[in-house]
């Protein structure tokens, strides 16, 4: 108490020393901050901290943080593209950091430029954000005009385009471009790697996805995880979440390329992944939080498409048929079909192939357009979610 009534005095002086009038110096006394003065601040829980307007439009990290971590996230993002060696923010514990330093990067996909490293420093009693940086100021200019050009051209495609109708959009365009790349290059866990060289890993997608997303106006989040490898294994993953119509829905832009998976670049998207719940993501992915239930089937590929059905008959191979017309003429050479159960999956295998009644529908097929369908189909089951693709080119 006694060298804080000291220094007290001592900042009285100076004060006097300068020639500060007697109201102005009981003013400053007033305002005075001793907690910002001699360290942090402990009253964060009331301080209102707002979101930031800066960076993606939609940051559920950032909303997911505390006030204090909330204030570190603006302070950094407001200053980080010039390339500071250090940006002050209120002091953190490294959890508390490693908090924001995620945050940071999974709202924000413009942010390709720093490493995966950062430190916190303390000088007196303030403390310093330190980042790694991957690239020159003049290298990270000319890439993010780059993908900003690519992202905008992109984005025009959209039109007025339904938001289910732009994210189906979105994920077909991603897969057609983007080959699944995982060599540990740094571009390949970018948005640039995805959108401009055209090769990405599991997160370039995802922050691709989440990118294109923001721009359509639609909201949605990646999502870090574990996925089951070829090996039956579990490998650290990414995906998305996005909100359509007031329902949130996991999508997979990875997983539905036929590239991850080893088909050919000349495979047509698949979507087991696009719009799907916890309930079915859970059979291959796990490991993952969020404050979204994902529990809604409305939006749901299959749903909409007029592509899930309940049981095999004669109506479902009437819509089989003009599935597989529409997908030709849109220039695709196969179709999925889902359904509701493992044994109305199973029922429509046998019908379909073991049956070969596929011959008739894709005869029908052909009776409704004028575009190429072959003769020769093949087929690739997934029997973890009751899908046949049905591949006609």
């Amino acid at each position: 108490m006694k060298k804080l009534l000291s220094l007290l005095l001592c900042v009285a002086v100076v004060f006097s020393l300068s020639g500060c009038a007697g109201t102005e110096f009981i003013a400053r006394i007033k305002n005075f901050d001793i907690m910002t003065y001699f360290g942090d601040r402990t009253d964060w829980e009331s301080v209102q901290v707002k979101e930031p307007a800066a960076g993606s439009r939609y940051k559920y990290y950032f909303n997911r943080l505390g006030n204090k971590e909330k204030q570190a996230y603006s302070n950094i993002l407001a200053e980080i593209e010039a390339m500071p060696a250090a940006v002050e923010i209120p002091s953190l514990a490294q959890k508390e950091l490693s908090a924001v330093f995620e945050a940071l990067l999974y709202d924000n996909p413009y942010l390709f430029f720093i490493g995966r490293n950062c430190t916190i420093t303390t000088t007196g009693t303030k403390s310093y954000f330190n980042a790694e940086y991957v690239m020159s100021a003049a290298e990270y200019g000319s890439r993010k005009q780059a993908l900003e050009a690519k992202a905008d051209k992109i984005a025009a495609g959209l039109g007025n385009k339904t938001r289910f109708d732009a994210e189906l959009y979105i994920h077909d365009y991603i897969i057609d471009t983007c080959a699944y790349s995982n060599t540990g290059a740094e571009d390949e866990s970018s948005a640039y790697g995805a959108l401009v060289t055209g090769a990405a890993a599991c997160e370039g997608y995802a922050k691709a996805a989440k990118l294109l997303l923001d721009l359509a106006g639609i909201d949605c989040f990646v999502l870090g995880g574990m996925a089951k490898n070829a090996q039956g294994g579990y490998e650290s993953h990414m995906w998305n979440t996005v909100n359509i119509e007031g329902d949130f829905y996991h999508l997979d832009t990875t997983w539905d390329d036929p590239v991850s998976l080893g088909e050919s670049e000349a495979s047509d998207p698949v979507y087991p992944y696009f719009n799907i719940t916890d309930r079915e993501i859970g059979k291959t992915h796990k490991d993952f939080s969020s404050l979204y239930p994902c529990t809604a089937a409305a939006a749901n590929y299959f749903v909409k498409k007029g592509l899930f059905f309940t049981d095999y008959s004669p109506a479902v191979k009437d819509a089989v048929a003009q599935g597989v017309a529409a997908a030709a003429e849109a220039g695709r050479t196969s179709i999925q079909i889902k359904f509701e159960s493992a044994g109305a999956y199973k029922a429509a295998y046998a019908g379909l192939v073991d049956n070969a009644e596929i011959y008739n529908i894709l005869d029908r097929a052909k009776s409704l357009t004028a575009a190429r369908i072959s003769s020769k189909p093949s087929y690739r089951p997934n029997e973890d979610f009751n899908i046949l693709e049905l591949v006609f080119g």
